[in-house]
């Protein structure tokens, strides 16, 4: 097994050789490369699109999964500074976003999007989830919204998902509340019919950066990606373009 310098951690959705930008997008609990595809085709050709891609799922299924999240985030900060100089951007997509705003600390995107996720600091962090029983623990993930749909109706799959979401819960408990502001603008995306995200709770992504917040609300619920693809992809492209010709910080 190549060592975790040499790792691919991020894998391209599909190739565009004269693409101005690429988006790393980082996706919610237990989900790999697959999850991006349909958003990484809708979003402009001018952006290439890339996807994490964790152990303990996908091409990688039959690696032991990451649990630590220091040294997680900190092999794919290290990643992405050893990538050649074309401007970039992350987008971190429910527990994907905690990922993102982790490594954005590390490392220089030129904008960070973070969707159906709450600030760190007042975000729910489910400590124990990932230590339950096997039907405690479905039961927890599924009244919790924890998966995304289409993967909550594959009962026979369960087995076989299972531990890598287990192991992104485990991750994500590893995370303690600091002080860190990121020097980068910051995008909120939302679903207008997701109950479960307060206004504040997304506001509160404004202590986490001294560049521009802007909260970004879209059609459906709490799946972005699968309720407003198109939409979702067109927000996040135009931004991305458009910062290759704004200052950070100038709106």
């Amino acid at each position: 097994m190549p060592g975790d310098e040499d790792q691919d951690w991020f894998v391209p959705v599909e190739r565009r050789p004269g693409a101005a930008a690429r988006l790393f997008v980082l996706p919610h609990a237990g989900a790999g490369p697959a999850a991006v595809a349909a958003f990484g085709a809708a979003v402009r050709p001018d952006i290439e699109v890339w996807a994490l891609n964790l152990p303990g799922r996908q091409a990688r299924q039959a690696e032991p999964p990451r649990t630590d999240l220091a040294g997680l985030t900190a092999d794919l900060a290290a990643w992405l500074r050893r990538r050649d100089p074309r401007p970039y951007a992350l987008f971190g997509y429910c527990g994907g976003a905690l990922l993102a705003y982790l490594v954005a600390e590390q490392c220089a995107p030129t904008h960070l999007f973070v969707g159906s996720q709450a600030a760190p600091d007042v975000a729910l962090i489910p400590r124990r989830l990932h230590a339950l029983p096997g039907e405690r623990f479905w039961e927890v993930v599924l009244d919790q919204g924890g998966v995304a749909p289409e993967l909550a109706e594959l009962v026979e799959l369960r087995p076989v998902f299972e531990p890598a979401i287990r192991a992104d819960f485990e991750l994500y408990a590893g995370y303690r509340r600091h002080g860190g502001r990121l020097d980068v603008p910051v995008t909120v995306l939302f679903g207008r019919e997701d109950r479960a995200l307060g206004r504040g709770a997304l506001l509160g992504w404004r202590r986490r950066t001294t560049g521009r917040l802007r909260l970004a609300d879209l059609p459906g619920g709490h799946w972005l990606l699968d309720d407003a693809t198109a939409e979702t992809a067109a927000l996040v492209g135009d931004t991305v373009l458009a910062g290759l010709a704004t200052p950070a910080g100038v709106s």
